[in-house]
């Protein structure tokens, strides 16, 4: 038998909407975003699902929007779901959706995992990075129970950031950087990523005010020029410090990697962007004591990458060594752990 979602519950948002259960967050009441915003606002990467069941298997049958795949992530990550079960206390990987490679299929039937033992078992299944999704239900068998179960994560981080954040190239929704975290430290880390998008703009700024969050993460210098760093960024920081007062406002250097740059034009551009960023950080920090920034220099390493600028799992996971421990340090100072 099959459950729709939406009656489970679903989780990661930075603020629901009632335009779609499946959205990030709703663009409508905000002036000034391009249409690729508005289609990255309505991928639902970072959403996920969390339900109890005694069934001895759990299967899924969703629909999506169509559109055009990407040439450097997986189908799975694109399209697919990704399946996670709780045992002896911990978040253990169990199975993802194998997709069809024909991108012009948008409905899928899957069954994730079979053979389970018949008594309660709690699972959390991410939805697809890089898809609108129209509908999603879970499959069970036939006389089987099935409940959704509150967010097993506590606290409230929203991270805001580029592709990188949004989770290009992960090789499925739970490998991104904010779902490692989440898992690792049972904190909800809210994926607001934007590929290509997150350039700190004042209609962002506007809807990161209005968020009601215990801490905040920005991944905001890939995407943006030098130039536009030098122009947003201390206005950013003082709206974003006047809006949430005694909040940690937590920025990380960009990840992208000099090192494995052998384009001379390219990685000069690169060091001129990560340069600018660390000057102006370096004052404000002087200017704001709630405000970090967090620079661990070719974070993803020389081979940590698919396209020489999105991390693949090793970049990740080198990504959350390296950032994980410092971020939850100043998270502890305030309370959030």
């Amino acid at each position: 038998k099959f459950v729709d979602a939406t009656k489970l519950g679903i989780h990661g948002h930075t603020k629901k909407t009632d335009k779609s259960p499946y959205y990030r967050f709703d663009h409508t009441p905000y002036e000034g975003f391009n249409e690729t915003v508005i289609d990255h606002a309505k991928k639902c990467v970072g959403l996920y699902i969390t339900f109890k069941t005694n069934s001895s298997f759990v299967a899924a049958s969703w629909s999506i929007v169509p559109h055009r795949t990407r040439d450097n992530m997986s189908m799975i990550m694109q399209r697919g779901l990704d399946l996670y079960i709780k045992q002896d206390g911990e978040w253990r990987y169990t199975q993802s959706s194998r997709i069809t490679p024909d991108p012009a299929v948008t409905e899928y039937n899957r069954l994730l995992v079979k053979r389970l033992p018949k008594e309660e078992k709690v699972f959390m299944l991410y939805l697809p990075g890089w898809s609108e999704v129209k509908s999603l239900q879970i499959g069970i068998e036939e006389g089987a129970t099935i409940e959704g179960t509150p967010s097993p994560f506590r606290h409230k981080v929203v991270v805001y950031g580029s592709s990188i954040t949004h989770g290009a190239c992960a090789s499925r929704a739970g490998m991104t950087y904010t779902a490692i975290m989440s898992r690792n430290l049972g904190i909800d880390f809210i994926n607001f990523g934007f590929a290509g998008q997150c350039m700190m703009q004042p209609e962002f700024l506007e809807i990161l005010q209005k968020c009601e969050a215990d801490a905040f993460i920005f991944d905001t210098f890939s995407n943006p020029s030098a130039k536009v760093i030098e122009a947003r960024l201390a206005n950013f920081v003082e709206g974003m410090t006047k809006a949430h007062p005694g909040k940690p406002l937590i920025f990380m250097q960009s990840a992208i990697s000099l090192e494995s740059c052998v384009d001379p034009g390219k990685r000069a551009k690169r060091a001129l962007r990560f340069d600018t960023a660390a000057r102006i950080m370096k004052e404000l920090q002087k200017q704001y004591k709630d405000v970090y920034f967090l620079d661990v220099p070719n974070v993803t390493g020389k081979d940590g990458s698919v396209d020489n600028t999105h991390p693949n799992d090793l970049g990740f996971h080198r990504f959350v060594n390296a950032y994980q421990p410092k971020i939850a340090k100043i998270l502890k100072k305030y309370k959030i752990k």
